[in-house]
Order: structure tokens, then C-alpha cells, then sequence
């Protein structure tokens, strides 16, 4: 088996390495083709190799650039050097051309195939020519004014030395870019014509490549400068900015034409970018906007955090349109603004509730801020918030004002003089939308207290009396004497925890109580004034020792 898979690699191979043509592995290549002489009369030179003995070479000259004379055949080579596999021939004659300029074609024979090699050389006959008159106008140019007019004329010598126009040939302004653009010259050998650059600075030529008759020629070379024109803009975001909400960043394009005109900039890319305050701020781009008719543009934002705004146009960055580069940039920023957060008041509540007037309410709650995503979270520190009072709930005064701990939590305190309405405030600031919280009624009661008060006598005899006695005083603008209003006794025995009512008794007009009580046991003796819909409760108590 193995070697009958032997067998059939190796004829497999023979047959690969037959079907291989001579051709494609000996090739038959032109080295090289040399004028022994310059001007009109030349022997031609031919180095060659083949894998085969090379069997004739022949040399056709043909008319340069479209010429129309007769082409000439030189069959007369014999070999000079090496071996027919690899050598050099050489024409036994010279071949004398024609006024002109003549391609020398090589033609290369051996027993498998014949190449030809066109314009392998130049057999040059041709009139010298000379471009003068050259000028480009104008030499400085700009994005909006790109054309430039070149002129020259192109001419040859006479046999007296004189020149004479060349006409009818294709003379072209080359800049060093690459960039060609082609003229014909007139009977006087004459050109003119317009290009365009929108390159920085270039240096440019006028060239003529040759015809038949005719040899190359080159002017002397100049430049065309572009000069960039200014623009300027200007860029505004609104003074106040609340995360969440999306506003409109404006602002204008403007260039300044050749002439130092300042006109609106339509149709141009502008660049915005954001940072945030920084010492160095670092510069992010968050999008372009066009100019539209009088430069204007529009660019919608949405602001999440403090930071400047900024508007350029033709930065450096990769994308730009090329013509951009005819312009000098110009940018303008907005100062460092503040992004407010809307806020929200949730769980407030004063307390307590009835309070005595002059006493402070103590309000708490918590204060909550809305992202630019929506979300609601705790309010920083920098929020404040003020306890507000109002009786009617249209005009409201500021009692007290305390900052919010980092969740947004507070407690605040305010004095209570009425009976009214009690609610919490954020007030607006560079950070913090306005908000407040739902009203809390707190009812006020004036205080009342008892003076002069004492339980006597003290000791007291047991079975004797003894007489509770005092003055019930109230506050308004200032404490009054209370009468007409009810006093409640009670006796507290030592050794309990049980209060027993004794009686009552009205205060006289200016206040005063008095009322006596058997004495059976040692204890505590209170006078007490209930509370009203107007005034607090107040008590006084004495201990009597019965003996």
C-alpha cells in the first residue's frame, strides 16, 4: 500500500513539473536599454537574459506624444558581450532620427516566444523650448477667495537665436501638492488661467512635458499664501438652571471677510463643551450644532451638575470639515454656574399641640432633591430650611431657620405668640428649587399661673382647718389678675398615689380664692385651673404636717 501511494505522489509531481511551461521558467526579460550617443544619430544598446538562447533583437522608434512621422526599424544587433542566454547587442549602424522626439521600443525573440517593451528610451531631437512671462496673481489668497490667475508663454528658439512662439501645446500650473491644472497656449504662445487652493502655503510652477517636436521646460517657481480669516463668537446659557430640566445654549457665529467686514457665519459646525469647576477644569465635548441663518445656534442641554458651558469653532479635532482650516478658531465660555434641584418637603409636623404662647414649637421633616434622572434622594447639607407661621395661610413670617443634615433631615424651632399655621419653607438659592410643606395647625394658649398660694396653717392640728388659699393670674400683653373662673382642690394623703377631689371655688374679681378644709391627714394640698379653649392649665401644690 505505501508504495503504491509512493508511486502515484512521484508521476503526480512529473506530471506538475511537464505541464509547467518553458517560458514561465525561463523568462525571456529586457535589462536594459542605452543611447551610445546624444542628438538625432545613435547606435542602440540592449541588455537580456532567457532561460533560451535569445535569437533576434530588433528596435522600433516611434514619434513621442501623439507625432506623426514614419517610425523607424533597426534590425541590424549583434551580440557584444556574454551569451545569447545573457548578454548585450549592439546595432551595427547608428540610426539617424528626424527633427523630433522618438520612444525607442525593444523587441526580444527565442525559440518559445517573442516580448516587446515599449518606450524602453528616448531618443531626443526636439527644439529646446523656455516658459517665461510667468506670474501668478494673486499670490495671497483666502477660504472664501481661492482663485488664483496664473499666466506664461511658452517658446522655442530660432535658428538666429530669436524665439518663437510655441501654440497649440498644454502648458500646466503644478503645485507642490500634486494639484495640475492645464492651459493652451495661443498663436504667441500665450497662456492663461484659474486655479484654486485652499492649502496654507504652496509653491507652485508652470510646466510644459514635451511633445514630439518639443523638449520639457519648467518656469521658476513661486507661492500663493492663504490667509485665514477671523470669526468670533459668543455663547449664553440661562441664569438660572434646574437639573432635569432641558433648556436651549445659543449663542453666534460671525467671520470677518477680506475687506475687515464682520458678517453672520450660517452653515458652520460648532462645538460645545462642558466642565465642571476645577482648577484645571477638564473639557468634555457633549455635542455640535449648525449656525443657522445670521449665525445663530441652538444647542439643547440638560444640566445635572455646576459647571461652565463653552463654544468653539474650527478646533484641530478629527472630523472637521477641511475648509475649516481657512478659518482662526474662536471660542467663548460662560462663567461657573449653578444647577438648582427641585425639592420636597415630606413628613412635617409641629409640635406640640396645644402649646402655651411664648413657648417655642419644635417642627421636624425631612427634605428631599430630584436628580436630573428623576430620582428622589435625601438633600445635601447645602439646603436650608425656615419654619414659617401664618394665621390666615396667605401671609406667612419666618420664625425660625436651621441647614439639613446630610439626608436631608431637620428639626427647627419657632416661638408661638397665636393660634395659626405652621409650615416648613425651602427657599430658592443657587442650589435649591423653592418648596414647602403641607400646613400644620397649632392652637396657642395663654399662660396662667398662681401666686400668693399657701396651705396653712403648717403644722395644722388634726380636726382643725385648713385653708387653701392663692391668686390666679393670666398672661395677654402682659399678667392680669383672673377672676370668675373655677379652682379645683384636691388632697394627695402621704403614702398615696391617688389625687381626692376636695371641691371648688370661683376666683373673686381681681383673682383671689380662699377655702378652708378639715385637717385629718398629712398630705399634699393643690389648687388646679383646667385648661380653656384660650388659656393653659396651671396647678399649685403645699404639704401640710397634721399632728
Amino acid at each position: 500500500m505505501r508504495r503504491l501511494l509512493a508511486l502515484v505522489t512521484a508521476v503526480a509531481v512529473t506530471f506538475s513539473l511537464a505541464a509547467v511551461p518553458a517560458d514561465a521558467m525561463e523568462p525571456l526579460r529586457l535589462l536594459s536599454t542605452r543611447l551610445l550617443s546624444p542628438g538625432a544619430t545613435t547606435k542602440i544598446e540592449v541588455a537580456a537574459e532567457s532561460g533560451l538562447d535569445i535569437t533576434e533583437v530588433r528596435a522600433v522608434t516611434e514619434p513621442y506624444e501623439g507625432g506623426t512621422a514614419t517610425p523607424l526599424t533597426a534590425d541590424d544587433f549583434e551580440l557584444v558581450e556574454g551569451t545569447a542566454k545573457n548578454g548585450v547587442w549592439r546595432t551595427r549602424t547608428a540610426v539617424t532620427v528626424d527633427p523630433g522626439r522618438w520612444w525607442v521600443d525593444v523587441e526580444l525573440t527565442n525559440a518559445e516566444q517573442t516580448v516587446l517593451a515599449r518606450h524602453r528610451a528616448t531618443i531626443d531631437n526636439g527644439a529646446d523650448t523656455v516658459i517665461s512671462d510667468f506670474e501668478v496673481t494673486p499670490q495671497v489668497v483666502d477660504i472664501e477667495n481661492p482663485w488664483v490667475t496664473f499666466r506664461g508663454r511658452l517658446t522655442s528658439r530660432a535658428a538666429n537665436g530669436d524665439p518663437v512662439p510655441v501654440a497649440g501645446e498644454t502648458l500646466r500650473l503644478v503645485a507642490e501638492d500634486g494639484r495640475s491644472t492645464p492651459a493652451v497656449t495661443d498663436a504667441d504662445g500665450r497662456v492663461e488661467g484659474k486655479a484654486s487652493f485652499s492649502s496654507e502655503y504652496l509653491r507652485m510652477s508652470l510646466v510644459y512635458r514635451g511633445s514630439f517636436l518639443y523638449r520639457p521646460a519648467e518656469s521658476e517657481r513661486t507661492s500663493v499664501a492663504m490667509r485665514k480669516l477671523n470669526t468670533r463668537i459668543t455663547v449664553s446659557v440661562p441664569e438660572h438652571l434646574v437639573a432635569g430640566d432641558q433648556v436651549d445654549l445659543t449663542g453666534r457665529l460671525e467671520r470677518e471677510d477680506r475687506g475687515g467686514v464682520w458678517a453672520p457665519f450660517a452653515g458652520k459646525q460648532v462645538e460645545i463643551k462642558f466642565a465642571a469647576p476645577s482648577p484645571e477644569p477638564v473639557w468634555t465635548t457633549v455635542g455640535r450644532a449648525t449656525t443657522g441663518a445670521g449665525g445663530v445656534f441652538t444647542f439643547p442641554i440638560n444640566p445635572s451638575e455646576d459647571g461652565a458651558w463653552s463654544a468653539a469653532f474650527a478646533t484641530d479635532a478629527l472630523g472637521w470639515p477641511a475648509d475649516y482650516r481657512g478659518y482662526f478658531r474662536s471660542e467663548e465660555r460662560t462663567r461657573v454656574q449653578n444647577v438648582a434641584y427641585r425639592t420636597s418637603v415630606t413628613g412635617f409636623n409641629a409640635t406640640p399641640e396645644p402649646i402655651g404662647r411664648g413657648e417655642n414649637v419644635k417642627a421636624y421633616g425631612r427634605v428631599l432633591t430630584k436628580l436630573a434622572d428623576g430620582r428622589w434622594i435625601g438633600a445635601p447639607g447645602n439646603a436650608s430650611v425656615r419654619l414659617q407661621f401664618s394665621t390666615d395661610r396667605k401671609t406667612w413670617s419666618t420664625k425660625g431657620e436651621v441647614g439639613v443634615s446630610g439626608d436631608g433631615r431637620f428639626t427647627v424651632e419657632g416661638r408661638a405668640d397665636r393660634t395659626g399655621y405652621w409650615r416648613a419653607l425651602v427657599p430658592k438659592s443657587d442650589s435649591t428649587e423653592q418648596s414647602v410643606s403641607g400646613t400644620d395647625n397649632v392652637e396657642v394658649r395663654y399662660r396662667t399661673k398662681i401666686l400668693d398660694f399657701n396651705a396653712a396653717p403648717e403644722p395644722v392640728k388634726k380636726g382643725g382647718t385648713v385653708t387653701v388659699m392663692g391668686t390666679l393670674y393670666r398672661q395677654t400683653s402682659k399678667w392680669y389678675t383672673y377672676g370668675g373662673k373655677t379652682i379645683t382642690f384636691y388632697f394627695l394623703p402621704r403614702g398615696s398615689s391617688k389625687w381626692v377631689y376636695m371641691g371648688k371655688q370661683t376666683t373673686d374679681r381681681i383673682g383671689r380664692f380662699r377655702k378652708g378644709f378639715k385637717a385629718t391627714k398629712d398630705g399634699t394640698w393643690r389648687a388646679y385651673s383646667g385648661a380653656t379653649s384660650t388659656y393653659a392649665k396651671t396647678y399649685r401644690d403645699d404639704y401640710v404636717d397634721v399632728r
